[in-house]
């Protein structure tokens, strides 16, 4: 019998989301302010929340395709591809009208909203294939590289994971997929090793699934082992002249502490509020993560950010902005989704299982 995650387990996975979103927020406009910011700036936790982003996405994912039965490679696909785009889209078109309309910054090209649109910003076709133009940035929404290399996991992951039991058109459909996803995962496992913190996720998943059922009280001494691990990593990278979240072994550290964190809250008891703060906070992750960019700089131009005092302001108002975004588009992925697979993938599957991944 598989393990399945306990209501325990389920409010820390949600907290630990909303934040990472929150400190990428906190980390990308206190990285502005005078005097210099220990968070955001000297320390830039914004980096590493991402990792920690990818280790719960690589977890989840994993988790969520181990557990549902009766799960096939087009119902994968369109609920991947329907989690990302519904607020991903309208994240490219308000990043669009603050950079653009509002601020005048240099409009994107045709060839810029078709490589945002099919997740080739910041992959490395442009850097190891001569003749692809590269893809600009989009207006300066920083963040979205993060979204093409989520993509691409995905699809390589589902490729990797239901490849034995794909009809032959989803197999052709796949051999496609399977060019670009190999070459932006082995690039962002090669040469930056950021999806090496998805695989963790991953591989996790697989453990905690099909492992025995242990208690808090025995993996207190392997998490506190890593967290001392991790300090003293902290310490070796804060000698340098600049702080790299992006670290191999603070990656690998980071995502086994994750993991026993996840192991560790298996009994934890959880009151009414606490659970409604952290389903909450999740809830508005994804959009607070994909628009606190445009609006963080727009609230730039309108007031000195760079004093502490305007600059949570901002924070503040792009948190509000998120849940606006997030009350209106959040879980429409769920009516995409359900329309696609009557279209594409008819075989009736539950839905609830997953309505936040």
């Amino acid at each position: 019998m598989s393990n399945t995650l306990t209501i325990g387990q389920s409010t820390t996975l949600n907290a630990i989301r909303a934040l990472a979103a929150f400190a990428v927020l906190v980390g990308h406009t206190l990285s502005g302010v005078t005097p210099i910011s220990w968070f955001g700036k000297i320390m830039p936790f914004q980096s590493l929340a991402v990792v920690v982003f990818f280790w719960l996405s690589g977890f989840l994912i994993t988790y969520h395709c181990l557990t549902r039965e009766k799960y096939s490679f087009s119902e994968y696909m369109i609920d991947r591809f329907s989690r990302i785009y519904v607020l991903y889209v309208p994240a490219l078109i308000i990043s669009f009208l603050v950079f653009v309309l509002f601020i005048g910054r240099t409009a994107p090209t045709a060839w810029d909203w078709i490589g945002h649109l099919l997740q080739l910003q910041h992959t490395p076709f442009a850097r190891m294939i001569d003749g692809i133009p590269p893809i600009t940035v989009f207006g300066g929404n920083t963040v979205l590289w993060t979204i093409a290399v989520e993509w691409w996991l995905y699809v390589f992951f589902g490729i990797a994971f239901f490849w034995r039991d794909m009809s032959a058109v989803e197999r052709m459909f796949a051999t496609v997929l399977a060019i670009p996803a190999t070459l932006v995962v082995g690039y962002f496992t090669i040469w930056e090793s950021v999806a090496w913190e998805w695989f963790l996720g991953a591989a996790f998943a697989y453990i905690y699934v099909f492992m025995p059922r242990v208690n808090w009280k025995q993996v207190l001494v392997p998490l506190a082992a890593v967290i001392f691990g991790l300090l003293w990593r902290f310490k070796k990278l804060s000698l340098a002249s600049h702080m790299n979240m992006y670290d191999q072994q603070l990656l690998l550290l980071t995502g086994v502490a994750m993991m026993f964190i996840i192991l560790a809250s298996t009994n934890l008891r959880v009151s009414t509020p606490v659970k409604w703060i952290a389903t909450k906070g999740a809830f508005l992750s994804y959009a607070m993560y994909l628009t606190h960019e445009p609006i963080r700089v727009l609230l730039s131009t309108q007031m000195n950010s760079a004093k502490p005092l305007n600059a949570w302001l901002s924070i503040l108002i792009c948190v509000l902005f998120s849940a606006v975004c997030a009350w209106l588009l959040e879980d429409k992925h769920l009516t995409l989704r359900k329309w696609l697979k009557k279209k594409i993938a008819p075989r009736e599957t539950p839905l609830a299982a997953s309505s936040t991944l």
